[in-house]
C-alpha cells in the first residue's frame, strides 16, 4: 500500500508548506479543506466541523492507505471577547479547532498503530499566553494541547501524540491581519513582532513544516506527548521587557 500523511488545512500557507514537506519525505500528501488545496497529491474537500464525515473519511483513508502520521493544522480565528463570542462561535471553534483531531483519530488509528504512526496537532502560542478579543481561538487551542497530552496516553505505545506551537508566522492570514490596521500600521506592526522574538525575524510556514517532520520521524521516537513550541523565542522573554 501507498504510504500516506493526512493533513488537515492543507489549502492555506502553514497547510501547503506541509504538503510539500511530506511529499520531499516521500509520502502521499492527503490534504483536507473546505477550499481546494492544489499543494496536495489528493485533494479532499470537507467542512472540519462535520464530525461524523471525518471519521467516514478516516475509515476510507485506513483502507486505502499505509497510514505515517495525521497532522490536524486546520483551524478557525473567530474574534470576539469574553462575554461577547456567540454560542456558534464557540461551537464551531470547538468542532473545528479541537473535535476534528479526535474524529479523523477514530477513523485511522488502527491503521497509524500498525505503522509506526503518529498524530500532530498544529496549536499555537494563543494557547499559553494571548490577548484580548480571542477569547474562544486561544481556549481551544489550549484544549487542543490538553487533548495532545491526554492522547498521548491513550494511544501509546503504538501511537505517539505531539503538538507545534508557532508563533507569528508569515502566511495570508497573518497579513490580512495587519491590513487592517493600514499600511503604516501593518509595518509598524512587523516590526514589533520581529523584535519581540530572539532570533528578530518573524517565522516562514517552512519552519513549521520541518518541525512536523522531524516529530514524525524515527529520531523523535522517544518523544510523545510535547508541544514543540516554534515562535523564535518570543514566549520566553519576560512580558516586562
Amino acid at each position: 500500500m501507498t504510504r500516506a500523511v493526512v493533513i488537515t488545512g492543507a489549502a492555506g500557507g502553514i497547510g501547503a508548506a506541509l504538503c510539500e514537506r511530506m511529499r520531499l519525505d516521500g509520502y502521499v500528501a492527503i490534504g483536507i479543506d473546505r477550499n481546494p488545496a492544489p499543494a496536495a497529491d489528493v485533494d479532499v474537500q470537507l467542512d472540519l466541523s462535520k464530525s461524523d464525515q471525518l471519521v467516514e473519511l478516516g475509515q476510507e483513508l485506513a483502507r486505502d492507505y499505509e497510514l505515517k502520521a495525521v497532522i490536524h493544522n486546520g483551524a478557525v480565528q473567530p474574534l470576539g471577547r469574553a462575554g461577547e463570542t456567540s454560542l456558534g462561535e464557540w461551537i464551531d471553534a470547538l468542532r473545528v479547532n479541537v473535535i476534528a483531531v479526535d474524529a479523523l483519530t477514530s477513523g485511522t488509528r488502527e491503521n497509524l498503530a500498525t505503522n509506526d504512526g503518529s498524530i500532530v496537532a498544529i496549536s499555537s502560542v494563543h494557547g499559553r499566553a494571548t490577548s484580548g478579543g480571542v477569547t474562544a481561538y486561544a481556549t481551544t487551542k489550549a484544549a487542543l494541547e490538553g487533548w495532545v497530552r491526554s492522547a498521548a496516553m491513550d494511544l501509546g505505545p503504538d501511537i505517539r501524540v505531539n503538538g507545534v506551537s508557532p508563533g507569528a508566522i508569515d502566511t495570508a492570514k497573518l497579513r490580512e491581519g495587519f491590513a487592517r490596521w493600514g499600511d503604516e500600521s501593518a509595518e509598524t506592526r512587523k516590526a514589533v513582532l520581529r523584535q519581540r522574538t530572539a532570533l528578530r525575524r518573524i517565522g516562514n510556514p517552512s519552519d513549521i513544516a520541518g518541525a512536523v517532520s522531524f516529530l514524525i520521524g524515527g529520531d523523535a521516537r522517544f518523544i510523545t506527548g510535547t508541544v514543540l513550541v516554534v515562535d523564535g523565542g518570543a514566549t520566553a522573554r519576560l512580558g516586562s521587557e
